[in-house]
Parts: C-alpha cells; sequence; structure tokens
C-alpha cells in the first residue's frame, strides 16, 4: 500500500478509503511522509546555511560579542545574582538547541542519537566541562560589574592564551612563531589594561565607591576565567572533533543542562540572605531578557560560525566585536576611554588577526612532500 500510495494511482485509492471510512493512514505510511516531507527541508536548509549564511553569522558573533558587556551593564538590575542570570541563559540555550535538534534532523537521525546516549558518558565529556564553564561565567559576571565593557572584552581576549597551552597539551597542536608573537602581543595588552586601564577606571569610578575594587572584583575574575577557558575548550574540542563526535546540539544541551545543575546546587549552599526567597528576579525588567537572550545565542554562535566558516573570518568577527564595543561605549556609558584603552585594542587586534592568519604550516609542507 505504501508504494501505491506513493504513485500516480492516489486518488483512486483514497476514494476506496474514504468509502470504506479508512482515510487515516497507517503510522508506517505517516512515517514515511513525514521523513520523506521533512528530509527534502532539511537538505535544503543545510544547503542553504552553509551556502549563504555564514557571512550572516559572522555578523551577528561580532555584534553579540561587541554589545554583549553593554547590554548587561544597561538592562539588568544593579546588584542581580549572577547565578540566576546563567541560569536563565542555560534553559534559553536548551530551548534553542533543543528545536533545532528536533527539526534540523530526521526522526532516524534523532533516534541514532539517543540510543547512543549514556549517562556516564554525558557525565564525563560534558559534566565536567560544565562545572568549570559554570565557573567561569560566574568570574565573568563578577569581573564585568566592575571594569568597564571595553576592558572586559579586551580582557577576556587572553583566554587565548590558555587555549593555545592546552590544545597543545591534550590535542598536540602546535603554533607557528607568528602565533606566538600574536600571543605575546595579546599578553601585554592584558598587562597593559591589568596596570594602566584599571587605574584610570578606578579614578572615573572613585565617586561610586568602587575604586578599590576595580582590581580585585574587575581585572582578576575576568583572566581567571579567560585563562582557566582554555582546559574546557581543548576539551570540548577533543569531544567533538574526536573519533566518535558528539552532536553539538545535544552536547550543548548537556552542558547547559549540567551547568545549571551545578548553579542550582551552588545557589542553594552560598544564599545564605535567602535573596532567592525574596524572588530571584527582583529589580528586573521586561528588557532584562534582551541580555539573557544574547549570551545563550551567542554560545551557539561561536559553534556556528566554527562549523561554517574559518578561523580567519572569527578572527576578523571578534576584531569588529571589540571594535564596536569601543564606539559603543563612547555613546552609551560615562566612561570616556583612555589612551591605554586604545593602545591595549590595537594591541588585541592585530594579535586576533595575526594568529588566525598564519597558522603552523606542518600540514601543508606534509602535502607537497
Amino acid at each position: 500500500m505504501v508504494a501505491e500510495i506513493d504513485g500516480a494511482g492516489w486518488p483512486r485509492i483514497a476514494s476506496l478509503l474514504i468509502r470504506c471510512k479508512m482515510l487515516t493512514p497507517s503510522t508506517a505510511v505517516r512515517d514515511m511522509l513525514w521523513q520523506r516531507s521533512w528530509s527534502a527541508e532539511i537538505a535544503s536548509l543545510r544547503h542553504a546555511i552553509s551556502k549563504n549564511s555564514s557571512l550572516l553569522f559572522l555578523v551577528l558573533l561580532a555584534a553579540q560579542f561587541g554589545l554583549q558587556p553593554l547590554l548587561s551593564k544597561q538592562l539588568l538590575p544593579r546588584g542581580h545574582l549572577p547565578q540566576v542570570f546563567l541560569l536563565s541563559s542555560n534553559f534559553s540555550k536548551i530551548l534553542i538547541s533543543l528545536f533545532i535538534l528536533m527539526f534540523g534532523n530526521t526522526r532516524d537521525e534523532i533516534a541514532d542519537i539517543v540510543r547512543a546516549w549514556s549517562l556516564r558518558e554525558s557525565i564525563l565529556k560534558a559534566g565536567i566541562p560544565a562545572i568549570m564553564f559554570s565557573m567561569q561565567g560566574w568570574l565573568l559576571q563578577v569581573g564585568q560589574a566592575h571594569v568597564d565593557s571595553l576592558s572586559f572584552n579586551l580582557l577576556n581576549q587572553t583566554k587565548t592564551l590558555s587555549a593555545a597551552l592546552m590544545c597543545y597539551l591534550l590535542l598536540g597542536r602546535r603554533q607557528s612563531r607568528i602565533q606566538c608573537f600574536a600571543l605575546v602581543l595579546l599578553f601585554v595588552s592584558a598587562l597593559l589594561l591589568g596596570t594602566k586601564g584599571c587605574s584610570s577606571f578606578k579614578k572615573h569610578s572613585a565617586r561610586d565607591g568602587s575604586a578599590s575594587d576595580a582590581f580585585v572584583f574587575g581585572v582578576l575574575p575576568v583572566v581567571v576565567a579567560a585563562l582557566s577557558s582554555g582546559l574546557t575548550a581543548a576539551m570540548t574540542q577533543r569531544t567533538l572533533k574526536g573519533s566518535a563526535g558528539r552532536n553539538s546540539w545535544l552536547y550543548s544541551m548537556e552542558l547547559s543542562m549540567w551547568g545549571s545543575a551545578c548553579l542550582i546546587a551552588g545557589v542553594c549552599i552560598s544564599d545564605k540572605r535567602g535573596r532567592l526567597l525574596q524572588g530571584p528576579y527582583q529589580g528586573w525588567s521586561a528588557l532584562s531578557v534582551v541580555p539573557v537572550l544574547t549570551q545563550a545565542v551567542g554560545g551557539i554562535l561561536v559553534g556556528l560560525v566554527t562549523k561554517y566558516s574559518d578561523s580567519v573570518k572569527k578572527g576578523f568577527a571578534l576584531v569588529s566585536g571589540i571594535v564596536l564595543t569601543t564606539l559603543a561605549q563612547c555613546v552609551l556609558e560615562d566612561a570616556p576611554l583612555t589612551s591605554w584603552h586604545l593602545i591595549a585594542a590595537v594591541l588585541v587586534a592585530i594579535s586576533t588577526v595575526l594568529h588566525a592568519q598564519y597558522p603552523p604550516v606542518q600540514l601543508q609542507r606534509a602535502k607537497t612532500m
């Protein structure tokens, strides 16, 4: 019957089924029709994404990277719980990834993903990195509240240092001489922001009583989070690109779920003043949802850019984000830029472009031989 329904004799069969009051197709026929229609839609969607949307993903990543600190500082209430923000962002990322996983794969592909999943493997490959991601996210939220937006983005770029080191130790990936020089430039920019840029921010923020906290609660948490992110980046890269790589959307959901469990446990232990009982979203407005969603989308965009573009274009996207942060801070924040900010921004831009454009040439030499 399946073959007949799919052929040209469908009208005659349909009339017969209507007369017999048996028009409802069987489960097998319904599955076949569902898979056939969705397979064509999914194939065309994947082709459109891979061919036409890489530039769109790069533009969105640059905008998210540049505006995220400003959106968080402008739209989130002062003194909000960082754990609540991260939990909300994780839940948003789970919903987005689940939607794409369900409608971006056929039923057979989803069944294969579910059958291959195991709790033990999920804990080892996603649980441990999720705990580290949660700690880094909390440190970044604390630091973001005590430094200006441009310094935050520039300091956060020091994660390239630890990423290069950990990729060499865990994955055996070497750096070229130009890339090593780019990492030195990045480290110098971090030192400038940690000393000169931080002192200028102290003078500006002294009227808010935060002068003594700018380094301890601002620069230091961001640098620690950025440097420790190299280990988690190497672990997740090995998980996604190994011999038995996991589905990227499933892995994003796993990281968000384990990270949320870690954050909930931390909130229950550390919430001694009972702020959650008073209302976790106390002081939030409707616009506070915007930085939550942009944070979730930003994590997804990084994976899309990595998949559909290359490291050179990704480097330019991050540089564009830094330029956007510089311009937006001049317009939106009452924190004037200093010459040290501009010097550090130029150093970070140069180091990012050099590191992306000049990878090791060992593979190219091997091919020519």
